[in-house]
């Protein structure tokens, strides 16, 4: 099992990310963490972390679930790629998207088998865990579970993807978020759940067995 998580894109280690890429050079970015803005928002946003991959020489192709939700095929979307990168935004959101697709089964089974790689910054690296609780933040819509579009149900998914079996904490001490993320680590401190945090230039790789915080 191979993991890239980090706060934003690829903190500042976009070479250690091409050599843990090999030849790798294709990306499908799942996008739906960003359904929480304006469609114009949504792809401005969009287009800047494009810039940024295909800056550092990776091609990234957006893979939008929503036409797929409550629909079977979604997994061919994916079918050609090696890496897959879940963008930062609405966790809440990101999550229904992978379960009503079934994207979340899907990528289970093949970044445990090491057919895919999984990438992830902000809510796409929380996703890897096992538990989205004390992520939550009613006061923004990005962090709020209960803001729904309208392609999307009310009902809450708390769970990650399981991957790890602590909760990679992005963000951590960054002046952008204020204190939301000392109240997060507060939460998992007082559960005893295990984390890791990862300030915003550091990047938590996950190779098989070994696990490095780079900083």
């Amino acid at each position: 099992m191979r993991l890239f998580l980090s706060s934003y894109q690829a903190g500042k280690y976009n070479k250690e990310l091409l050599d843990f890429l090999g030849n790798i050079r294709k990306m499908a970015y799942i996008s739906n963490a960003k359904d929480y803005k304006t469609p114009k928002e949504r792809q401005e946003k969009i287009e800047e972390n494009f810039d940024y991959w295909r800056s550092i020489g990776i091609e990234p192709t957006e893979i939008d679930l929503r036409p797929f939700f409550g629909k079977k095929g979604a997994e061919k979307l994916l079918a050609d790629y090696k890496l897959v990168w879940l963008g930062g935004g609405n966790a809440f959101l990101l999550r229904r998207a992978l379960k009503y697709t079934g994207i979340d089964k899907f990528l289970t089974t093949k970044v445990r088998d090491g057919s895919i790689i999984y990438g992830g910054e902000s809510a796409g690296a929380i996703m890897a865990s096992p538990t989205l609780q004390g992520s939550e933040d009613d006061s923004t819509n990005e962090d709020d579970p209960h803001y729904v579009p309208k392609e999307y149900e009310k009902k809450i998914l708390w769970d990650g993807l399981g991957f790890l079996d602590y909760v990679p904490v992005p963000h951590y001490k960054s002046p952008d978020v204020g204190d939301s993320i000392d109240g997060y680590v507060d939460y998992l401190k007082k559960r005893k759940i295990p984390f890791k945090t990862i300030r915003e230039e550091q990047v938590l790789v996950i190779d098989g067995d070994e696990t490095e915080l780079l900083q």
